[in-house]
C-alpha cells in the first residue's frame, strides 16, 4: 500500500488545473489559503475594476432632470465555521454585502432587500479572515443607489427608477446591461469616458418581472410567462418560450440557478383572482385584504434540453427541489442545500412576500419600515416566509427557527478580533 503523501505535495500543474475549475474569486482565495505551495502555485485572482461606476441619469423631474448615482456589486455569502460539513452541530449563515471603492471594504445589506443595514448588530465582526472560516459566494448581483451633493451614496434611495439590473457576466470587460424599469425591458451600454448610460427600449408593450444571468445570456420573464434568451455579446435573441401555461393571468416570477440549471419559480396568483390584482401605473401586485388572507401557491419550472431542432431547450414543471430549498426575492435568488443544516428538509421556498396592500398606499405608508436595533421589520411583520411544496402551505418564516437562523440575527461565533480579511 502506498504511503500518504500530503496535499502540499500535488504537482503544480494539478493544481493549476483544479484552480482553474473553480468559479468564484472566494473559491480561489480560499483555495490559496490551504498552503503555501498552493499560494505559490495560483496567482491572486484580479478583483474587478470596474465596479463601483458614477454614472449620470436623466430622470422625469423638471427641477433635476439629471442626477448622479453609482453602480456596486452586491454579493450573498455564505460563512461556516471550520468542519461544518464534517460536523453537524457547526453553523453557518448568509449574509448579504455591497462593495465600496475602497479596496476589500463591504457594507452590510438587509437579506430581505437591498437597503443598507442602519443599525449593525452588536457581534457583527469588523473584519471577516477566510482563514478562519468557509466562505462561499452564492450569489451575485448589482445596486444602484444616488449620490448626494457631497458625493457620498444615499444608504436608502436606492433603485430607485428600476426594477431590476444585471451587467453581463463578463463587466470586467463589458458594460452591456439588461434593466427592468417601470415594467419596460431595456438594454444599456455605459460610456465610461463619459459616464453616462445609453438606454434602448426593447419592450415596451408588456410588464416583466425579472432578468438574470446564464449560461452566457440574459434571461428575461414577463407577467405572462415569455421567456427571452438573449446573447450577451451581441445582444442577440436566440430563445423564446411562450407562456409556460395557455392562460392570460399575470403571475410573479423568479428566475433561480441551482445545480447548474436555470429554475423559473412562479408565484401563482390565478387561485385568488379576485384578492390579487397588477396594477400597472405602480408596477406592482396589489390586494385589498390583510396579507395573512391571500391564498398562496407557487410552481417550479426547469430548463431542459428538448431534443427539438426548431427549439433547443424547453421548460418543464418540478414538484420537488430534493434536499434544496430556494430564496426568492425582487433583489435576489439563490439555491442551497439544506443537507447539513439540523431540522431542515428542504423541497421548500423562502420568499419576501411583496404583494402591496392598497390601504398603505392611501396612507402613503412605507412597504418596509427601517429595520432597528432589535432586527428586521419584515421578519417581524411577517413578510418573510416559508412555502412548502410538498403540502403547499405558507407561514411566517420566524416559525422555523432552524431556516430563521440562517439569515438573521447574525450568529454568535461571529466575532469582532478575528483578524484582517481577505475578501
Amino acid at each position: 500500500m502506498a504511503p500518504c503523501r500530503s496535499w502540499s505535495e500535488l504537482p503544480k500543474e494539478l493544481i493549476s488545473y483544479i484552480a482553474k475549475c473553480l468559479d468564484t474569486r472566494t473559491d480561489v482565495l480560499r483555495f490559496r489559503a490551504v498552503c503555501c505551495s498552493w499560494r505559490a502555485s495560483v496567482p491572486l485572482p484580479p478583483k474587478s475594476s470596474k465596479l463601483p461606476v458614477h454614472f449620470s441619469l436623466p430622470v422625469n423631474d423638471p427641477r433635476k432632470p439629471i442626477v448622479s448615482a453609482v453602480i456596486s456589486q452586491t454579493v450573498v455569502y455564505r460563512i461556516a465555521q471550520p468542519g461544518f460539513h464534517a460536523h453537524p452541530n457547526r453553523k453557518s449563515c448568509f449574509i448579504r454585502v455591497e462593495e465600496t471603492e475602497q479596496e476589500n471594504k463591504f457594507r452590510l445589506v438587509n437579506p430581505f432587500s437591498e437597503r443598507l443595514i442602519k443599525h449593525m448588530p452588536a457581534n457583527f465582526p469588523k473584519e471577516i479572515n477566510h482563514l478562519n472560516f468557509r466562505v462561499e459566494e452564492m450569489t451575485k448581483g448589482f445596486s444602484i443607489r444616488l449620490l448626494k451633493d457631497d458625493g457620498s451614496s444615499d444608504l436608502h434611495d436606492n433603485n430607485f427608477w428600476t426594477r431590476k439590473f444585471k451587467l453581463a457576466s463578463d463587466f470586467d470587460s463589458s458594460y452591456k446591461a439588461i434593466s427592468i424599469s417601470s415594467g419596460q425591458l431595456r438594454r444599456a451600454r455605459l460610456d465610461t469616458y463619459t459616464t453616462d448610460i445609453h438606454w434602448c427600449s426593447l419592450d415596451t408593450e408588456v410588464h416583466y418581472r425579472d432578468i438574470t444571468n446564464f449560461d452566457g445570456k440574459f434571461f428575461m420573464v414577463n407577467i405572462y410567462g415569455v421567456i427571452l434568451g438573449m446573447d450577451e455579446s451581441f445582444y442577440t435573441l436566440d430563445e423564446v418560450h411562450t407562456s409556460l401555461e395557455q392562460k392570460d393571468w399575470e403571475c410573479e416570477r423568479y428566475f433561480v440557478e441551482s445545480c447548474g440549471h436555470l429554475y423559473l419559480v412562479v408565484r401563482d396568483f390565478l387561485i385568488c383572482p379576485t384578492l390579487v390584482q397588477y396594477n400597472y401605473t405602480l408596477d406592482a401586485f396589489m390586494t385589498e385584504a390583510k396579507d395573512a388572507n391571500v391564498p398562496v401557491k407557487f410552481k417550479v419550472y426547469k430548463r431542459i434540453p428538448s431534443g427539438d431542432q426548431r427549439s433547443r431547450f424547453c421548460w418543464v414543471e418540478v414538484n420537488d427541489l430534493g434536499d434544496h430549498a430556494f430564496f426568492v426575492s425582487t433583489d435576489c435568488s439563490f439555491s442551497f442545500s439544506t443537507r447539513d443544516y439540523t431540522g431542515c428538509g428542504g423541497n421548500c421556498i423562502i420568499y419576501v412576500d411583496e404583494i402591496d396592500n392598497v390601504e398603505r398606499l392611501r396612507k402613503f405608508e412605507s412597504i418596509e419600515a427601517d429595520n432597528d436595533k432589535e432586527g428586521l421589520k419584515q421578519l417581524k411583520n411577517g413578510k418573510v416566509r416559508l412555502y412548502n411544496l410538498a403540502d403547499q402551505s405558507s407561514a411566517p418564516l420566524a416559525l422555523f427557527p432552524h431556516y430563521l437562523d440562517m439569515f438573521w440575527p447574525p450568529p454568535t461565533w461571529l466575532k469582532w478580533d478575528q483578524g484582517s480579511s481577505n475578501a
